[in-house]
């Protein structure tokens, strides 16, 4: 299984970045638009510093290696090539034609729409992407106590958001929950440590989740 590919970006396009990696392999991996975009305005060191993560599509006839910038990219292709129709091509498409962000919240709010609006994808779909992905994709951010702290907020709670989940509570109601706990009680909170401020938010999810 190939997780990931480093070294020096020696070609991209629309479609495909090729990396030579330090022993002197090039790999050419098919990318979204969005993502060939970002790549081709890198320069002088940031292009030979490059790492994307991979997915191997391996078929009698072909190998074919896809290449993203992030995690949730590549969890958002992953889940997309799940859904009854939709081919790992097409997925590319899809990320090539919304932004990420844009997408995961038209599938958080049932916008069936949105999604039909990205090239060749029709409405019946995209009413298959959200039914089968609306539970699935989630934007897992958190607000955070400052805008300093803001990224260690958004991981300081996953603990706290797992839990919860495993008990039963969708994720989305979780994340929604814990994020207004965390705003309504913030005065409460903002003297605490990281132990009683999950117990104090985890007491009260509870409640507020039913």
């Amino acid at each position: 299984m190939i997780y990931a590919i480093s070294g020096e970006l020696v070609h991209v396009d629309s479609s495909k970045a090729v990396i030579r990696t330090a022993g002197g392999v090039e790999y050419e991996l098919l990318i979204s638009s969005q993502l060939a975009s970002r790549l081709s305005q890198l320069n002088g060191e940031a292009r030979r510093e490059i790492r994307l993560l991979t997915h191997l599509q391996h078929r009698e006839d072909s190998m074919t290696l896809f290449g993203f910038s992030d995690e949730k990219e590549k969890q958002v292709f992953l889940e997309l090539i799940k859904v009854n129709g939709i081919g790992a091509k097409q997925a590319l498409k899809i990320l090539s034609g919304v932004q990420l962000k844009a997408f995961i919240e038209a599938l958080d709010n049932n916008d069936i729409s949105f999604i039909s609006s990205i090239p060749g994808i029709g409405p019946k779909t995209s009413q298959k992407i959200v039914l089968a992905l609306r539970d699935t994709i989630v934007l897992d951010s958190l607000p955070a106590h400052s805008s300093k702290d803001r990224k260690g907020s958004e991981s300081r709670y996953k603990d706290l958001i797992a839990a919860l989940n495993d008990m039963g509570y969708d994720k989305k109601q979780v994340i929604s929950t814990v994020n207004t706990l965390l705003e309504e009680h913030k005065e409460v909170l903002k003297n605490k440590n990281l132990h009683d401020i999950e117990e104090f938010i985890f007491k009260h999810a509870i409640i507020a989740l039913g």
